[in-house]
C-alpha cells in the first residue's frame, strides 16, 4: 500500500490520497481517493491558488507507444451572494457575483489532454429598480428610504471528466492532479468589488466562494489506442 499525504497551504485541512499496487513497474491501473472538503478561496485576485488534489510520484508504467487515461470525479459547491441597493426612483442599480472551479491532470508535469477543465461554474446577476409616486396627484408628498435586494444559492454537484496523454515513453510516470477556483463579485459599474457577506433566514455563511467535496481518481494504461478530432 502507498500513502501519500499533501498539506494544502491556502486551507487548515489535509488532503491524503491513496493508492493500492504491489509496485508502480508492475502497475496498469490505480484509483486514489480523498475525503476532506478543500476550500478553494482567493487569496490576490479572482483566481485562487492552485491546491494539489493528488501527488503520485511513481504511478504507473507504460509500455512503448502506451498511453494513459485518468478519470478524475469530484463533488463540487458553489456559494453566491450578491447584495443591491437601489435608491428611491434613482433607476436600476445591479450586482454580480461568479464562482468557478476548474480542475487538470499533468503527468510527468505536462497537462494531460484536454487540459484545464471547468467543473462548475456560475454567474448571479441581480438588479433592482424602485419606482414611486403620489397616490393622489396634485399633492405634495415626499418620498424617501431604500429597497435593498439579497440573493443567496448554495449548490452542490458530481462532476467526472476523462483526461488522455499518449503515446509515452517506457518509463514509470508520475500523475498530478491540480485545481484552482475562481470567485469574483462585480458592482453596477462591472468594477470588481470584495465580495460581500451576510446573513439570510439563519445562515450566516452567505458568502461567494467555491469548494471541492470527496474526490476520486483512476488511472488506466491504454493500448491500441487512437484518436479522433
Amino acid at each position: 500500500m502507498h500513502r501519500m499525504c499533501s498539506a494544502i497551504v491556502m486551507v487548515i485541512i489535509l488532503s491524503c490520497s491513496t493508492a493500492f499496487a504491489q509496485s508502480a513497474a508492475s502497475n496498469k491501473a490505480f484509483f486514489a481517493k480523498s475525503l476532506d472538503e478543500i476550500i478553494l478561496a482567493p487569496i490576490n485576485g479572482p483566481d485562487s491558488a492552485v491546491v494539489t488534489l493528488f501527488d503520485v510520484p511513481q504511478a504507473l508504467k507504460t509500455s512503448n507507444g502506451g498511453a494513459v487515461s485518468a478519470t478524475l470525479s469530484m463533488e463540487a459547491a458553489l456559494w453566491t451572494y450578491n447584495l443591491t441597493t437601489a435608491i428611491v426612483n434613482g433607476g436600476k442599480n445591479s450586482s454580480s457575483s461568479r464562482a468557478a472551479i476548474k480542475a487538470w491532470v499533468e503527468i510527468d508535469g505536462v497537462a494531460m489532454e484536454p487540459g484545464l477543465v471547468v467543473y462548475a461554474d456560475r454567474l448571479q446577476a441581480t438588479g433592482l429598480t424602485v419606482n414611486l409616486a403620489c397616490s393622489v396627484p396634485g399633492t405634495t408628498c415626499t418620498m424617501s428610504g431604500d429597497v435593498t435586494l439579497e440573493l443567496f444559492q448554495a449548490t452542490k454537484n458530481a462532476n467526472s471528466f476523462v483526461f488522455f496523454k499518449g503515446p509515452l515513453d517506457a518509463i514509470i510516470h508520475s500523475v498530478k492532479v491540480k485545481a484552482q477556483g475562481f470567485v469574483e463579485c462585480r458592482s453596477n459599474d462591472g468594477t470588481v468589488i470584495p465580495c460581500p457577506t451576510g446573513t439570510l433566514a439563519g445562515y450566516s455563511n452567505a458568502q461567494t466562494q467555491a469548494a471541492i467535496g470527496k474526490a476520486t481518481l483512476l488511472v488506466e494504461e491504454q493500448q491500441n489506442w487512437g484518436s479522433k478530432y
